[in-house]
C-alpha cells in the first residue's frame, strides 16, 4: 500500500533542489537584467558621441555584452536542472503510486540535475570574474581621467 508519507519522503530531495535552483536563477535573472539594461545604457551613449569613437566605451560594451551571454548560458542550465528535478519529482511519485523500482533512473535524473547546477555555477562564475574585470578598467578609466 502507498502511503502519502512515503511519497512526500521520497519527493522532498528534488523539490528541496527545486527551491535552491529558484533561489539561483532568481540572482541571476536580476544580474542578467543588470546587463541588459547596462548595454542599452551604453549604447544611447555611443549614440550620443557618433561620428566619434570612444575605445573605452566599446570595450564597456563588449565586456558586458558577453557577461550577459555568460549568464544567459547560466541561466538555461540552471533552468534545464530545474526541469530535471520536476522530472525526479515526478518519477519518483510514480515509483510509489505503481510500486516500480526505479533507483537508476532517478539517480540518473539527479546526477544530470545536478551536472546542469555545477554548470550553471561555472558559468555564473566566469561572470563574476567579467564584471570584476569590467570594473577594473572602469577605475583605471577614472584614473585616468
Amino acid at each position: 500500500m502507498v502511503t502519502y508519507a512515503a511519497t512526500l519522503s521520497n519527493a522532498l530531495t528534488p523539490i528541496t533542489l527545486i527551491s535552491g535552483v529558484g533561489l539561483l536563477l532568481l540572482a541571476m535573472s536580476a544580474r542578467y537584467n543588470h546587463t541588459t539594461d547596462r548595454v542599452r545604457q551604453l549604447l544611447k551613449e555611443r549614440k550620443k558621441i557618433l561620428p566619434q569613437k570612444d575605445s573605452d566605451l566599446e570595450r564597456a560594451i563588449n565586456l558586458i555584452y558577453e557577461r550577459s551571454h555568460l549568464l544567459k548560458n547560466a541561466i538555461l542550465a540552471v533552468t534545464i536542472s530545474a526541469a530535471f528535478s520536476g522530472i525526479l519529482v515526478l518519477v519518483s511519485i510514480l515509483e510509489n503510486i505503481l510500486n516500480l523500482k526505479l533507483e537508476v533512473w532517478k539517480s540518473t535524473i539527479l546526477l544530470t540535475a545536478v551536472i546542469f547546477i555545477v554548470t550553471s555555477t561555472i558559468f555564473f562564475v566566469m561572470e563574476v570574474h567579467l564584471s570584476l574585470k569590467a570594473l577594473g578598467l572602469s577605475i583605471e578609466k577614472r584614473i585616468r581621467s
